[in-house]
C-alpha cells in the first residue's frame, strides 16, 4: 500500500512539474498587438535605438538572415522601409504579405553578404510576429512575458 502511495504521489508531482502549464492565458482582443512605430513619426526612428518597438509592414524582399531565418524589408507607409530580422522560423508570410511585428530596433551592422541589400542605418531584430488575414502569430521561445504584454495590448518591456 505504501508502495502504491508513493507511486502516485511522484506521478502527481511529475506531472505538476513537467505538465502542462495551468495558467489562463489572456485571449487576443481589439487592443492586443498595439503598434508605436508609424508613417508620421518615423522621422524621428533615432530615439528608438534600442528599444522595443512594434509596427505594420508590407513585405517587399525577402533574404536570409545569418542564423538561417527570415530578413524581410518592410515598407512602413509611401516611402519607408525597415530591414527585419526574425528570430524564429517563418515559412507562411511571402513578398506582398502585410504583418505587424515586434522587436528591438538597433544600428544596422551588416556582414559582407548583408552589404548587398541591408542599405538603412537601423534594423529590427523582432521577437514577435503577428498576420491578423491569416492567423499567423509566430513568437520567439523564452518571450513568454513579452509576448503576454503584446496580447494584453502593451508595448512590451524589455525584461
Amino acid at each position: 500500500m505504501k508502495t502504491i502511495l508513493s507511486i502516485l504521489i511522484f506521478s502527481l508531482s511529475f506531472l505538476s512539474l513537467f505538465g502542462q502549464d495551468t495558467k489562463p492565458t489572456t485571449k487576443a482582443t481589439e487592443k492586443s498587438f498595439p503598434t508605436n512605430l508609424n508613417e508620421e513619426n518615423f522621422k524621428k526612428l533615432k530615439k528608438f535605438n534600442g528599444k522595443i518597438i512594434a509596427f505594420d509592414g508590407l513585405i517587399e524582399g525577402i533574404e536570409n538572415s545569418r542564423n538561417n531565418t527570415p530578413f524581410y524589408k518592410l515598407k512602413i507607409g509611401e516611402n519607408n522601409y525597415l530591414w527585419t530580422a526574425l528570430m524564429f522560423k517563418n515559412d507562411k508570410n511571402i513578398i506582398g504579405d502585410k504583418i505587424r511585428v515586434v522587436g528591438y530596433l538597433i544600428p544596422s551592422d551588416p556582414n559582407e553578404i548583408e552589404r548587398k541589400y541591408l542599405d538603412g542605418k537601423y534594423m529590427v531584430l523582432s521577437f514577435g510576429l503577428v498576420d491578423i488575414k491569416s492567423s499567423n502569430f509566430l513568437f520567439i521561445s523564452g518571450a513568454e512575458i513579452q509576448k503576454q504584454e503584446w496580447i494584453e495590448g502593451k508595448i512590451p518591456s524589455a525584461k
